[in-house]
Parts: structure tokens; C-alpha cells; sequence
């Protein structure tokens, strides 16, 4: 009896330290800011990037079940201060969203940098669509102090589901699938 006791608690000991040693978030992959490429000059600035690892398998299904979703991006134009906190000189907020229409087969993705709205057949398209940002135009609320350094940070993160009548708190699942991306900071060329 006694030797069972002590194997239990090895094992249970065991499993503890891999536990502890390899967390499950290790093995997944964290959506991340990609490709950053910025061009222009003090006056406007244009920004490409591209979101990666940002559609899970269950987004995907929700998708392709009708669920809107939609990313919110963040986009900030700092100036360095010395002794003091970082100066904002642009910020942009804008939105993707994607619906899937089970009817006509069709994916609707709005762009909201551009204003503008695609029909596109497949959700590869759809995807690509929605994690990319090509030569978004930001332009400084005041002119840039030459020879101070200037950097941009860059977030995208998943609006949450509502789902109708407080379905949420039902199938609170659905809050699993959320993403946020850390803060990208991309340096400006000299």
C-alpha cells in the first residue's frame, strides 16, 4: 500500500514539473506584426504590415458559420523625449471585418483605412485581406524635429463577440479565440 502511495506522488510530482516546465502557450503561436515596411517623409508617412498567426482554427469556423469579425488596428507616431514622456505627433485607428455569406458563398471584407469593401470567394483571400495593411497614409499633427528619433508602435487585436440575448454568458467559449498582438515598434529611417 504504501509503495503505491509513493509511485502516486511521483507521477503527480512529474507531471507538476512538465507542467510547470513546458506551459501550453509554448506551443502555441502568438499573433505578431510582420513585414513592417514605412516610407516617406516628415510631411506623410506610409505603413505596410502584416498580421501573423492572427486566424485560429476556431475563428476560422466561426467565419465560415456567419460571425462577423473584425480586427481593430492601432497605429502611433512618437518622437523621443528626453526626460520626459515620448511625444504622440499622429495616432490612427481603423478596422477589417470579414462576414461570410452561406447563401451566396461570398466573403465581404470592409477595409477601413481605404473605406473600402471586397467580394472575395475563398477565405485564403479573405484572410489575406484581413491581416494585411498596405501604404496606409499617416501624417503628423505637427512637424517632426529633425535629427530626434521617431518611431512607430503598431497593434492589431480582435474585437470581442457579442453574440444576441446574453448568449455570451452561455457559451462563454467564445471569448477563447481572442488575439491581441503585442506592441510593434518600428524605428523611422534617419
Amino acid at each position: 500500500m504504501k509503495l503505491w502511495i509513493h509511485k502516486r506522488w511521483l507521477i503527480g510530482w512529474i507531471a507538476f514539473l512538465l507542467i510547470w516546465m513546458f506551459p501550453l502557450s509554448a506551443f502555441c503561436q502568438k499573433a505578431s506584426i510582420k513585414d513592417v515596411n514605412v516610407k516617406g517623409t516628415n510631411a506623410v508617412w506610409k505603413v505596410s504590415f502584416d498580421v501573423q498567426n492572427c486566424f485560429t482554427e476556431k475563428m476560422q469556423e466561426a467565419i465560415q458559420s456567419g460571425i462577423q469579425t473584425t480586427f481593430t488596428f492601432y497605429i502611433h507616431l512618437y518622437q523621443k523625449r528626453s526626460w520626459w514622456k515620448d511625444r504622440k505627433v499622429a495616432s490612427v485607428e481603423f478596422h477589417h471585418t470579414v462576414q461570410y455569406n452561406p447563401i451566396q458563398k461570398v466573403y465581404q471584407v470592409a477595409l477601413g483605412e481605404n473605406r473600402s469593401s471586397l467580394a472575395v470567394s475563398s477565405l485564403g483571400e479573405a484572410k489575406k485581406l484581413m491581416s494585411e495593411v498596405k501604404e496606409l497614409e499617416i501624417r503628423p499633427s505637427s512637424p517632426l524635429n529633425p535629427g530626434v528619433p521617431t518611431y512607430f508602435r503598431i497593434k492589431a487585436e480582435l474585437d470581442p463577440v457579442r453574440l444576441p440575448l446574453h448568449l455570451e454568458y452561455l457559451l462563454f467559449f467564445v471569448s477563447l479565440w481572442d488575439f491581441k498582438t503585442d506592441w510593434h515598434i518600428e524605428p523611422l529611417p534617419p
